[in-house]
């Protein structure tokens, strides 16, 4: 009998482990640029990305060459308008950001090549 409710006991803090474990890795943030390109004659930027904002993101804000350009609303993608990049290579970054718009230590960064 004791030998019974020992092996439930350690199949409950098992299955508990588990469930834990999966619910903690659904809510983790993360971000992926997925897409950056920037078309010259336009001097637009077109980003595509995953975004799961997890328990304490919010939206991202977008970074070129380490100066902040604005928040990001949008969950999977943005076109930036009005921005001239030289010729090279430039760092384009999103930061994930919670409401009050304090970076939370998530990022991607991105080596965009202008030609």
């Amino acid at each position: 009998m004791m030998r019974r409710i020992s092996v439930i006991t350690t199949l409950l803090f098992i299955g508990l482990f588990l469930l834990t474990t999966t619910t903690i890795a659904a809510e983790a943030t993360s971000i992926k640029i997925t897409k950056c390109e920037y078309n010259d004659k336009e001097e637009s930027l077109t980003l595509e990305y995953n975004l799961v904002k997890g328990p304490k993101g919010d939206h991202v804000h977008l970074w070129i060459d380490g100066k902040e350009k604005k928040p990001i609303k949008q969950p999977k993608g943005y076109k930036l308008t009005g921005v001239k990049l030289s010729k090279g290579e430039h760092e384009v970054e999103l930061k994930v950001a919670d409401s009050s718009h304090t970076p939370i230590g998530v990022n991607d960064t991105f080596k965009l090549v202008v030609k």
